[in-house]
């Protein structure tokens, strides 16, 4: 079994011509699941069973704030949730050439800065997704 460093796992934003990398951050999470609804009934003897029922994803990810740089920035994520910008692609992946990874439609949903007192600011922010994930 092949062993991934998580440090080339990281998030992209889909800005029409490319995507470009979310700036800094120091972990980012995928979560993918399923709801199972439950089919239990009075002749299955206590026993629980379920049938495989809607799925959801959503990525979360944090780092060190960033006004300014090449990639998207927390200033310019925080701007789209203002906008009100509907769906768009977000990938989670291996760093530069996301060989692998996944992606999908999504929303940005919240964006959070904490600036501690003589330390650095960090940001965290989540994704919801709007239909499938696919891999890449």
């Amino acid at each position: 079994m092949a062993q991934v460093n998580g440090t080339l796992m990281t998030v992209y934003y889909d800005t029409g011509d490319t995507d470009t990398l979310i700036l800094s951050t120091t972990d980012c999470t995928l979560n993918v699941n399923q709801d199972l609804p439950s089919t239990m009934n009075k002749g299955s003897g206590g026993w629980q069973s379920h049938i495989n029922g809607a799925k959801d994803w959503s990525i979360d990810f944090s780092g060190m704030y960033e006004s300014a740089g090449t990639g998207e920035t927390t200033d310019e994520l925080i701007a789209i949730i203002i906008a009100g910008t509907a769906a768009v692609t977000f990938a989670f992946g291996t760093s530069a050439s996301k060989a692998t990874g996944w992606n999908g439609s999504g929303t940005l949903a919240n964006m959070t800065i904490d600036a501690p007192t003589e330390g650095p600011a960090t940001c965290s922010g989540s994704i919801i997704g709007t239909g499938a994930l696919e891999a890449i």
